[in-house]
């Protein structure tokens, strides 16, 4: 099992009494420097410390959010292990460009860098910073030739590419990343096509379940049947597949407690869109007490997913609470209980 962690930023999570006034300080010039970023990177050191091995940041053009590529390089000379992972939207970056950033953040960090590639799904976003492209086939082949031209750039010294969206004629990024091939790349869709192109392309994918987190056993059907069709296409094509899922993690000290927090999400988001993100992660239905996530992340575990990219509330408070009541009991990849790795940190 591998934890990862969302870095904290206003569109990405819920805010908190602790986390809210650096959020609303990134609407406001002046200031020195930003609280959000220093929030952050105590929250991912600390997450190292614990064990949590992977960080994604995501990208919200028409939010306060730092930029995610930005972000990344910055928290990436302020960490030691733990992997950055930038998102990215084609139809706004250049994938070349892409390229050429993410080998120079791979660099800096030692081989710690991945990309997460979104569709998007957000047209205001596209209309201001890119192009929207109104078909959902366009969107999904522009979304393969990124990753093609992507993965083109990193490894090979004359890459010549001829699609609908991108040509390049004797192309290269001279800058190798120190993670051979290439940086992994991560992907999530919700649709058959995004999935098809996934299949082909990409390294990680984040399985997909019900928004409604009242839908648990439905969400581990749809889960289960889709992982089955994954694995179909990546072993046909000769390729592996990992999985991760994204979630919300509320804990309580009993499931009704958890359930509360959940529902107090579910009216929030009646009058503030702006939680939205946050609370499509509920879906996963990692809510209830210690023993009722135990068991859940284990049913999980056992359909496939190997990744849980988490987030809590409160933020860093839900962290400790999932460090002291549910980490000790868990068993990371790196082949020891996590109660062992925690034991062997220095004082």
């Amino acid at each position: 099992m591998q934890l990862g962690i969302w870095t904290p930023a206003p569109l990405s999570m819920r805010p908190d009494v602790k986390s809210k006034p650096f959020l609303d300080a990134l609407t406001q010039p002046g200031g020195g420097v930003d609280g959000n970023y220093l929030y952050a990177l105590e929250t991912l050191q600390r997450a190292e410390e614990l064990g949590f091995s992977i960080t994604l940041i995501a990208q919200r053009f028409l939010g306060p959010d730092l930029d995610s590529w930005i972000f990344a390089s910055a928290l990436a000379a302020q960490t030691r292990r733990i992997e950055i992972m930038a998102a990215v939207h084609p139809g706004i970056m250049d994938p070349r460009i892409a390229a050429k950033m993410g080998a120079s953040i791979d660099r800096i960090s030692g081989g710690r860098f991945c990309v997460n590639i979104v569709n998007g799904g957000r047209p205001q976003e596209f209309a201001v910073f890119g192009k929207w492209l109104e078909q959902s086939e366009a969107r999904y082949t522009r979304m393969q030739e990124f990753i093609q031209v992507l993965r083109g750039m990193w490894t090979q010294g004359d890459f010549n590419f001829h699609g609908h969206f991108y040509e390049v004629e004797h192309g290269t990024v001279p800058t190798k990343s120190v993670r051979a091939p290439h940086p992994p790349i991560f992907a999530a869709s919700r649709v058959e096509e995004g999935m098809h192109v996934i299949a082909q392309e990409c390294d990680t994918w984040f399985v997909n379940y019900n928004k409604d987190y009242n839908l648990y056993d439905e969400s581990l059907q749809r889960i289960a049947r889709e992982v089955t069709v994954m694995e179909r296409e990546t072993k046909a094509r000769g390729r592996k597949m990992s999985y991760g899922i994204n979630a919300c993690m509320l804990i309580g000290r009993t499931d009704e407690e958890a359930q509360a927090i959940a529902q107090g999400y579910v009216d929030q988001l009646k009058v503030d869109p702006s939680i939205g993100s946050a609370s499509g992660g509920l879906g996963a239905n990692l809510i209830g007490s210690p023993k009722t996530i135990l068991e859940r992340m284990r049913r999980y575990e056992e359909l496939g997913v190997s990744l849980f990219m988490l987030q809590f509330w409160p933020f860093r408070e839900g962290l400790e609470i999932f460090a002291q009541e549910i980490l000790p009991h868990l068993k990371l990849d790196r082949g020891e209980s996590a109660r062992a790795f925690l034991d062997q940190r220095p004082a």
